[in-house]
Formats: C-alpha cells, structure tokens, sequence
C-alpha cells in the first residue's frame, strides 16, 4: 500500500480518523440538539403538575458512538397519592431504548446475531462504532427483542381464539412448510430424554414462486412469513394459524399446501378439505436411501412412489425383505420405510398431479411450482445455532423468533415496531431544521478552507536541458510527494 511518508499515514487510517471525526461531530450534534429540545420542553410544561427534579445523566451507544445527554427528571403525585418520575423528552422522542442502546444500533445488533455469534457481534459493532459494545451486551438485547416479538405472538393468538384477527389480502392458493431442529441444550433445559437436546419448531408460508430476476433461472418465494419455538403440537398449530390469519383473509384461501416431512406435529389438526397435505420430496428420497441397500432398487421406488403405484412399491420391500437372508438390522430398515410410506400415502403424489384438485390459476407474476424451500430456511437455523452450542430453552426461543422474522419479508419493519417509538412532529421540525443548517454550516466549511489541488507538468520537463533546469528538476525528483507544501 502507498502511504504518505511524512505522517506515515496509509490511506486506511486515514479513512478512519475522517469517519470519527465524522462521528465525533454528530455526537456533539445531537448532544446539543437534544438538550435544546429538553430545554423547551421544560419551560413549556406544566410548572403546577410536574416540578422539575433535576437531571439525570446518561449514556447511549448509537451508530456513530456514545453521546451523553442530561436529561430534566420531573415529579407529580398521580390519583393515589403516589409519587411518578417522568422524562418529558424520552416521551416527545417516543423514545425506548433496550438498557442503553438506542434504536438503530439494535436493529444493526439483531441484524448481525442471525449469523454470527453474540462475542463476533460484539467486536464487529465495536470496531464499526468506535465504542465498545461486550457480548453480554448482545445477549441483553436479543433476549429483550425475542421476549418482544413472542408476547407480541402471544396477543396474537389470543386475538385469533377471540374470533378477532381477519387479514385482508386474498390468495387463491397458499403455500405452508414445517421442519424441525434439534438443538442441545444446558442447564435446566437439558433433558435425559434424546441425548439432552430438544427440537425447535420451525413454520413458513407464502404465495408462490417468482423468477428472482427478469429471465432469471432461479426462482424466491413471495409474501414469505416465518415463525419458530419450542411448542407442543397444539401450540404450534395456534401460532400457525394466527400468524396466517393476521395477515390473509383465511375465508378466500381455496386451498392451503402443507409440506413437511411426515412428523405428527406438522399434520396436527388440519383441515383436510382445504388443507392439502405433501410429504417433503427430500425427506422421502433420504428416507430411501437411508433404507434400501440396492441402489436401483432404491430408484425403482422413487419412480413408483411418482406415478402412485404403491402396490409395486411395497411387494418390492416385501421381495426385499427376503433377499436380505434374515438380517434383523437390513429387515429392520426396509419395516421403518414401508411404514413411513403408508404413514405419508396421502401426500406422496404431487398436488399439481391429484386430479380431485382443481388448483386455481396463480395470480398474475406469480407461479406454482413444487415445494421443498423449507431445507433451505432450516439451514439458516443450523448454520447460526448448531456446531458445538448449547441453548437454554427461553435463550433458544428468543434468538430463534427473531430469525424468523429475518427469514421473513419487512424485517426491519417488524424489528422496528419491536423497539422503536414516534417523534412528535413538534421535535420533528426542529430535528429537520438543525440537521439542514448543520449541512449548510458543514458545506460552507469545506469550500471556505479545502482548495483543490493544481496539477501540473514536472518544471522545465519540455524545454532544453541546461544545468540550472537539472538542478531544479532534481530537488522535486528527490522530494516525496508528501513532504511537498502547496501554498
């Protein structure tokens, strides 16, 4: 990398003292516009109702680093008799921190803990922010968002048992998957039962399918939703449900597509008018595979189990059975599969080849095509919380509900309504007018003390040599660029 051999100054760290310095005045910035603001707000409050009980200060870790305000503390004496403290700027600024960390930082927090661990979330936002954020911290704020969004889930499901939750959008078809994870787990959670690890339940649903690009071979899911936890089947069906119900009008749904791999708690409760049940073409194949030593017989099965010809499928285990000399672990394995196939029977054929249905024409931009996303999502699940972790139940269901809402559309949308309040539109002229003569200031600034820097030709480079011109040619071909002072 080329530097500036007079400050031995690279290009990177120069990079970063503008970006602090950058950060540095926006601190003070909104330091001083959030103290003009409390300021107002204490004169023109009701002197008889609140008296002023000093100020308080404190500290929030935003984007560009931590900014210290003192806040004016008020006092009144409600109906009982009791005494309340109030903030009047937190409530102007519909301000809610989680412990001292303002909104938009959180959102970068929760963004990161999907993928990373909660110790390389911590330095990755420490190192952006130039502040120090420690992975407790991380921690505190998942916790307080996933215990968020699960109340938040919990109302929901109480609104759909009350007959109250109607969504208005209105899909002909709508498409559902669920799979599971197991999870090891420690502490209290950790039961004897499976190896101390419990399986976190995971749902999506959406519209269809459309191509990712114009003429793109490649195909996204549209109007995706997910939610996750640990549930008991009657639970996750609930929470199911509403989830659906708070977002489409479940009246006009002529056919809901549910995919899974075969486990009760998926199939729990449907209804099989309009609940069409399709066994996870992944789950089947590895079903197979696992179970049938001979490979051609194997896909002698698969293409059976296409075209719906269970009877050949299950003389061919049966022929099977005795090819494998009385081999209690071969006979073992086939008994598992034919009993998982006429468990699935039903949603072994293709819905789009079921002639009893008669599927609607998708809406215009989207298509049907066969489900089997659901691998996919469960990776990202995988990804972030199996390799040698452990949960707690209540630290698994926190960090598990806020991927889903990543796995989800509008997840800064979701995330905001999580954690975030509403200025009111007196502060909110006022923010505008700073932030505007703050620019004003900033660019008169630049153009009154940066000049730009002349170039020109080495001197004498285009006219005859004589030992003067040598000389002076050679004290700029001796000198670095960055010892040179233009004035």
């Amino acid at each position: 990398m080329t530097s500036l051999h007079a400050k031995d100054l690279t290009f990177k760290e120069l990079e970063r003292n503008f970006f602090e310095l950058g950060c540095e005045i926006a601190r003070e910035l909104m330091q001083q516009v959030l103290g003009h603001a409390d300021q107002e707000l204490a004169e023109n409050r009701n002197k008889a109702e609140l008296r002023h009980g000093g100020k308080k200060k404190t500290t929030i870790k935003t984007l560009m680093g931590e900014v210290i305000i003192r806040r004016n503390i008020y006092k009144r004496v409600n109906e009982d008799g009791r005494t309340e403290y109030r903030y009047l700027l937190d409530e102007a600024l519909g301000f809610e921190t989680i412990g001292v960390v303002s909104p938009n930082l959180v959102e970068k927090i929760i963004e990161l803990s999907c993928q990373k661990s909660y110790r390389q979330v911590a330095q990755t936002v420490s190192e952006l922010t130039n502040q120090t954020i420690s992975h407790q911290g991380v921690w505190d704020i998942i916790q307080a968002v996933g215990q968020r969004q699960a109340k938040a889930e919990k109302e929901l499901i109480k609104t759909y048992k009350n007959n109250e939750l109607c969504g208005s959008k209105e899909v002909p078809v709508l498409f559902e998957e669920a799979d599971g994870i197991w999870l090891s787990m420690q502490g209290k959670s950790r039961n004897k039962r499976g190896n101390g690890r419990r399986e976190l339940k995971i749902g999506i649903a959406y519209e269809g399918w459309q191509p990712r690009y114009p003429s793109s071979k490649e195909y996204k899911t549209v109007g995706k939703v997910a939610y996750a936890g640990y549930y008991q089947a009657k639970e996750f069906q609930d929470l199911r449900e509403a989830t659906i119900a708070a977002k489409y009008n479940v009246d006009e749904i002529r056919y809901r597509i549910l995919n899974g791999d075969g486990a009760s708690w998926i199939k729990h409760d449907h209804d099989p008018e309009i609940c069409i049940f399709q066994l996870d073409p992944y789950h089947l194949s590895k079903s197979i595979i696992r179970n049938v030593k001979d490979k051609r017989a194997g896909n002698q099965i698969k293409g059976w189990l296409k075209e719906g010809q269970f009877d050949k499928v299950y003389n061919k285990i049966e022929a099977l059975k005795y090819q494998c000399d009385g081999l209690a672990s071969e006979i073992k394995k086939l008994t598992d599969l034919e009993s998982y196939i006429r468990n699935n029977q039903e949603g072994i054929i293709n819905y789009k080849d079921k002639k009893e249905l008669e599927i609607p024409l998708p809406p215009e931009g989207l298509e049907y095509r066969n489900l089997g996303t659901m691998e996919k999502n469960v990776d990202l699940f995988a990804k972030r919380m199996k390799g040698a972790k452990s949960w707690s139940k209540q630290g698994a269901t926190n960090l598990s509900k806020i991927i889903a809402l990543k796995i989800g559309e509008n997840f800064n949308a979701k995330v905001a309504a999580l954690i975030s309040g509403k200025v009111s539109e007196q502060l909110t002229e006022r923010f505008e007018e700073a932030v505007t003569n703050t620019r004003k200031t900033v660019d008169r600034a630049i153009k009154k003390n940066i000049y730009p820097l002349h170039r020109g030709a080495i001197p004498f480079s285009s006219c005859k040599m004589t030992n003067g011109r040598r000389v002076i040619r050679s004290l700029f071909n001796m000198r670095d660029f960055g010892e040179l002072i233009y004035r």
